[in-house]
């Protein structure tokens, strides 16, 4: 169907079938992105529609889909209008013996539009789901999910700055093709072995330093390298730069995560005299930081069942009947051991 050719009008004509189109208003911010020199790369992400691994704490139900800059996620909201909106395209055209002339032809008619909403919230319950790489009578046990870090973050509906973010702060980490966060125990145990492999090695923590090779020393305990980089990375201070090669722990930061990991992972156990908790705690750092594993560290993270007593509040990650991976616990020889050495050449 077309209009009525006029000398002063612009011709315009309908087509049979229309295509299917979806219009999508961009706020001001994204424009701004997409007028850069260099653009960021932007993705529409959505949860895997068969997925087990969506949380089920929350009443709210999970975006359909998502809209994502690096740093930044967009609800994608369907709004209706009652305007006559239609996508043009221009075309050529002849009626009978005519000759061709040019016309504007409308291929579709969208009668909704979508809207981005910036959208709160963190992608940590998303990574509540990883298995839980812990210590069970002696032997490291957890269940292998064969899903690598970026396979879990493409089914998030975050983008990957968040959940990068995320995951940095749960100290999760790839092992073996597969994606694990540790227990406080495991936390625990593998800050003892940096804090000994960087007395051994002459490493000043609260300077910088390269992560892998402190975590190298300490994968000859027996603990995964991307562990023991992911602690480093997750207590640097905030100047550093995550993603590089080098760490610098944060003195305050890390003597809070010390104490908290030192009390969960007790939790389990028989109960905690103040006493033993702070002489653990000390013993655990390095000796300038001594001084510094005082409760007000950890304030809110504790509550005393008795006055000489002390435990974790909430829980840490428990486990369940798991394959158990073929590695096995720290080996036997200690790092004081390995220092004492050192100290009498």
């Amino acid at each position: 169907m077309a209009t009525q050719r006029e000398e002063d009008g612009i011709p315009f004509s309908i087509a049979h079938d229309f295509q299917q189109f979806r219009l999508l208003e961009l706020p001001p911010e994204i424009v701004e992105l997409l007028d850069a020199p260099t653009p960021p790369r932007l993705s529409i992400k959505s949860q895997a529609p068969s997925s087990s691994d969506a949380p089920s704490a929350s009443n709210t139900k999970p975006p359909y889909a998502v809209f994502c800059t690096p740093n930044k996620t967009f609800q994608i909201r369907q709004v209706g209008t009652s305007n006559s909106l239609f996508v043009t395209q221009q075309t050529a055209e002849a009626h009978g013996n005519d000759a061709l002339f040019p016309t504007t032809r409308a291929i579709a008619s969208c009668t909704t539009t979508l809207e981005l909403h910036a959208t709160e919230g963190s992608p940590t319950d998303y990574l509540d789901v990883l298995p839980v790489y812990d210590l069970v009578d002696g032997e490291l046990e957890a269940r292998p999910n064969e899903k690598t870090k970026e396979d879990i973050f493409a089914h998030i509906p975050f983008s990957d700055g968040q959940c990068e973010k995320a995951w940095l702060d749960m100290v999760a980490f790839e092992y073996s093709g597969s994606s694990y966060r540790p227990s406080a125990k495991i936390l625990a145990q593998v800050w003892t072995s940096i804090n000994s492999a960087a007395l051994a090695e002459g490493v000043k923590l609260d300077q910088q330093f390269i992560t892998e090779d402190l975590a190298r020393a300490v994968a000859e305990e027996g603990h995964p390298v991307d562990l023991s980089a992911a602690i480093c990375k997750q207590l640097s201070n905030d100047d550093q730069d995550k993603k590089g090669q080098w760490s610098c722990l944060d003195r305050a930061r890390t003597v809070r995560f010390v104490g908290k990991n030192i009390l969960q992972a007790k939790q389990a156990t028989t109960s905690y005299t103040t006493t033993d908790f702070l002489d653990a705690w000390k013993d655990s750092l390095p000796e300038i930081w001594r001084a510094e594993a005082q409760l007000g560290a950890i304030e809110g993270l504790y509550h005393h069942p008795t006055p000489t007593t002390i435990i974790a509040k909430g829980s840490s990650p428990t486990t369940t009947d798991t394959p158990k991976l073929t590695a096995k616990a720290a080996s036997a020889r200690k790092w004081h051991e390995k220092f004492g050495k050192t100290r009498k050449k």
